[in-house]
């Protein structure tokens, strides 16, 4: 008989040649004691045969300090300590489980109002730093290995109708207005968009071509589907400001200024 009961709390008390490990499983719950001392044994049995660093008491906090003198830590890590130690910093590794996660989950959401995406990038960075403990030893296993993550509710991403487009066009600077029918009508990314040179406009025939494939061709009375590719039509709508370019400058971007993109 190795469990025992102190006040409300049950305690492990295992013997090994002749010396008494004593630990509190902290929990009132005879089943979840079990499973405890049955970790607690194997912890006993490492550190008798392997002679490894484990130490699942060790505090969140100091975990922490360690894996941030480590060569894998990033600007991403710290932001993210930030939020996890006041909450974790002083729980032994061994009580963070996926009760504690959920309860932080619910803890971030009610103090800061933030999302479930961005409570989900705390734990993945908690998640982490354990995977960290477990490769140094001071953990067995991580206990968060197989915690799920809420799925973020999707948003749709807001179209433009025609009439919306025309408006936006209409209210738009004179330097603007070149680069939103661009996009509109080629279906280019913004860094593919201020790159495009005017020396890869051809007018003759009414074509362009990019380095980068689009996405997506709006048509003059729709916006259509288009396979991919490094070759675009140029609409009517887009065909004045391509006039004004000079096809024979190295330099001369097709949104921009000479010499220069409009990005910079």
């Amino acid at each position: 008989m190795s469990l025992y009961k102190r006040g409300t709390v049950y305690w492990s008390y295992i013997w090994i040649h002749g010396v008494r490990h004593a630990k509190s499983l902290n929990t009132t719950n005879r089943q979840q004691a079990l499973r405890r001392e049955d970790e607690f044994r194997r912890e006993l049995d490492i550190r008798r045969h392997k002679h490894t660093d484990l130490n699942p008491e060790m505090p969140f906090s100091q975990l922490a300090a360690t894996f941030l003198g480590s060569a894998g830590v990033r600007q991403y890590h710290i932001e993210r300590l930030k939020k996890l130690l006041p909450y974790f910093g002083d729980l032994p590794l061994n009580e963070i489980t996926r009760l504690q996660a959920d309860e932080y989950r619910r803890h971030r959401k009610n103090a800061d109002q933030v999302t479930d995406s961005t409570v989900n990038r705390d734990l993945e960075a908690l998640r982490h730093i354990l995977f960290f403990a477990v490769d140094a030893g001071t953990l067995l296993m991580n206990p968060l290995s197989r915690v799920p993550m809420v799925r973020p509710r999707r948003k749709r991403s807001p179209v433009l109708s025609l009439e919306e487009e025309e408006l936006v066009i209409a209210a738009a600077g004179p330097h603007l207005k070149p680069i939103i029918i661009a996009a509109l009508d080629t279906g280019m990314r913004r860094g593919e968009l201020l790159a495009q040179l005017a020396e890869d406009v051809d007018l003759d025939r009414k074509a362009r071509t990019s380095a980068c494939s689009p996405t997506r061709v709006r048509s003059e009375s729709r916006r259509v589907a288009s396979k991919e590719t490094k070759t675009g039509s140029i609409t009517q709508s887009l065909l004045p400001y391509c006039a004004k370019c000079n096809p024979f400058s190295e330099n001369e971007f097709l949104v921009g200024t000479t010499g220069r993109s409009a990005d910079q």
